[in-house]
């Protein structure tokens, strides 16, 4: 279980109000390998999700079923992702 970065859990509370719990709950239980920095691909499902609970659900199944898809539908496939992040998240 991945824990959720402080600055991708104020864009979650942000974006989803009431439902923020929930979101956060479902992007702490995405499996990953241990060499990728969960961080990207939770912000990977918060950029396509666009604010929507619905698009959040779909981009939460895509994470577990190919989380490359899903780094690439939200920009973040690229070695520069870090810095995509931050410019899109705030400073870590």
């Amino acid at each position: 279980m991945a824990v959720v970065s402080d600055r991708v859990r104020e864009r979650v509370m942000e974006d989803f109000g009431v439902s923020s719990h929930r979101a956060l709950s479902a992007l702490e239980k995405i499996a990953l390998p241990a060499s990728i920095d969960p961080e990207r691909v939770h912000a990977a499902v918060v950029l396509v999700s666009r604010r929507s609970v619905t698009l959040f659900d779909d981009a939460v199944e895509h994470a577990h079923d190919d989380w490359r898809d899903l780094l690439d539908r939200a920009g973040l496939a690229d070695g520069n992702w870090a810095e995509a992040v931050t410019n899109r998240f705030g400073p870590a």
